[in-house]
């Protein structure tokens, strides 16, 4: 169950960094790099093809996000950063 709300909250966040990036270009789609612009597409096929529940669910973990103390998502960033790293070290 953990494991779920984790993969939960990083789609999330994922979805949203990708969202923000759209933003940073003033909201106009010409502004994207053609790699963003494949990159939110991908992202915004893959948010229409989810099953509503998952919908629900991502929300209401985005919700518990944007509740937690800063520092506390901080450290959550920092730690999964971290875990990346090492699994592209251990790829390599």
């Amino acid at each position: 169950m953990k494991m779920r709300r984790v993969t939960a909250v990083v789609l999330g966040l994922f979805l949203l960094l990708f969202a923000s990036l759209s933003s940073a270009a003033g909201d106009n789609w010409l502004n994207l790099t053609p790699r963003d612009k494949d990159r939110v597409q991908r992202n915004k096929d893959r948010w229409d093809k989810m099953p509503p529940q998952d919908k629900e669910r991502l929300r209401e973990e985005w919700k518990r996000w944007e509740q937690m103390p800063k520092d506390r998502r901080d450290r959550i960033k920092q730690r999964y950063d971290e875990q990346r790293r090492d699994r592209d070290r251990n790829n390599d």
